[in-house]
């Protein structure tokens, strides 16, 4: 048994358990049923092991690599550094490091630098060879983890907490670890990838809130929706035969709109001067750059050539402000009890600042002849603990408009809003179009869509702000 072949055994536990997972979230709305859990772990406890028995094998091939070297002191001593790079260069896949991927991504951006050869050292070079990286190259294509950050790595006041994204970090590694192959794709966590989804996670409230399902390709997604809330059973007469009632199946047809960070050119002295962290930077820039205009369609998008936002495919309660600058009580209680009390156990608000800064001047008398009253919105006095408004946490969300006859305030159940991610995003080096001026450029693609799971049962509901 090699390392290569626990790798194979690897590679297919975990092509197993993706068909689970991507069968559970296409065909079965996100619902796991039957023995799905129990394979699907067994598999994840499979791969664990296998994990490990690859490192005992590291390890074993390391103290050998270390016994022939010790065994062989005049060459080690005559030319150390070739010893060096002979063992690198012999590397298994698996034993690439993050070291190595950080080098040969900082080596393929300055490839393309108009003085890329005195940036790029030997240590560049072997590492993009042990990565099986071509600099030549001008594009990549990287690949998003198959589960996305989420609500679960961000604190309760919306921060990215760097310990619970190294928590996601670890559990990706335990599930999908496969090298970089010859032609330039890369798994998470690397150092690129892990800022872009963190930028992408922080910028815009959507990605906090709703249910976030990765494909490989760029296929329609349906997602079947069922309305069965007008019917109901009925009391059955001894040897009378009961009535049918006729189910309203339906489908939401999730699509993968293109989306580009644009353009981000960058100096040969910014290379020079920022290896260390470069990478890391780049990736997060076009994160956020792409998280902005992502989350803007997926709040107020149209749905025409573009995913439908959150707010064009939520329901109105009927409730209308008495003014464009004022919200009170009874407008925020008539907005909750407008949805049904199905979507109410988990619910949230989504609102933008300036929204919040009206709710945050309501107060609420206890009792009788009260004139001072307690404030509809309360901080989180506990770490686990977030802040609320009656009782309800809520997401800043700027996309989300204030003023005349906006749709100020969201309401229900908003991790019913579906976001698709395509895994694939394409990385573009632009070697020319800037060298007279010692600057190389680079932009991403990446492909999404998004809209509201909403069967005719209304999971989400808005407020309007008066005139």
């Amino acid at each position: 048994m090699t390392i290569e072949d626990l790798l194979k055994q690897k590679r297919e536990k975990v092509t197993a358990a993706n068909e689970i997972r991507d069968r559970v979230y296409k065909d079965q709305s996100g619902e796991w049923r039957g023995d799905d859990t129990a394979k699907f772990d067994a598999l994840m406890t499979d791969v664990e092991s296998i994990s490990q028995q690859v490192e005992r094998f590291a390890k074993l091939e390391a103290a050998e690599r270390s016994l022939d070297d010790a065994e062989k002191p005049g060459e080690r001593r005559s030319n150390p550094n070739e010893n060096q790079r002979h063992s690198q260069s012999q590397r298994r896949p698996g034993q690439v490091s993050k070291e190595d991927r950080a080098l040969a991504m900082h080596a393929w951006f300055a490839a393309g630098s108009p003085d890329g050869e005195g940036i790029i050292s030997e240590r560049h070079r072997d590492a993009a060879q042990r990565c099986g990286l071509n600099l030549g190259q001008k594009k990549l294509t990287l690949r998003l983890a198959p589960l996305s950050l989420s609500r679960d790595e961000i604190d309760v006041r919306g921060k990215v907490d760097p310990t619970l994204v190294r928590d996601w970090e670890q559990r990706l590694t335990q599930v999908d670890v496969v090298s970089p192959d010859l032609g330039g794709h890369y798994t998470v966590p690397d150092e690129m990838m892990r800022p872009l989804e963190v930028a992408m996670l922080r910028f815009g409230g959507m990605r906090q809130v709703a249910t976030i399902i990765r494909t490989a390709t760029g296929a329609e997604l349906p997602t079947p929706t069922i309305n069965d809330t007008s019917n109901a059973g009925a009391l059955l007469g001894e040897g009378l035969e009961h009535t049918e009632l006729d189910t309203e199946f339906s489908q939401l047809l999730l699509h993968a709109f293109k989306y580009t960070s644009k353009r981000v050119p960058v100096s040969v002295e910014y290379l020079q001067d920022n290896a260390i962290d470069f990478v890391g930077r780049i990736g997060g820039l076009l994160g956020e750059r792409i998280g902005r205009i992502t989350n803007t369609h997926f709040t107020t998008g149209d749905g025409n050539a573009k995913p439908n936002g959150i707010v064009t495919a939520a329901t109105s309660s009927g409730i209308t402000t008495a003014a464009d600058d004022a919200i009170s009580y009874d407008n925020v209680i008539d907005l909750k009890h407008s949805v049904d009390p199905a979507y109410r156990d988990g619910a949230r608000f989504m609102l933008n600042d300036t929204t919040l800064k009206i709710l945050k001047k309501i107060k609420v008398p206890q009792f009788s002849g009260d004139t001072a009253g307690q404030p509809l919105w309360r901080a989180g006095m506990a770490a686990s603990e977030p802040d609320s408004i009656d009782g309800d946490p809520y997401t800043i969300n700027q996309q989300v408009a204030s003023g005349v006859s906006a749709k100020a305030m969201l309401y229900g159940l908003l991790n019913k809003y579906l976001i698709r991610d395509v895994r694939d995003v394409t990385l573009v080096r632009l070697d020319e179009r800037y060298a007279e001026l010692g600057v190389v450029a680079f932009l991403a693609f990446s492909r999404h869509d998004g809209d509201l799971l909403d069967a005719g049962t209304h999971p989400v509901k808005y407020l309007t702000m008066g005139t």
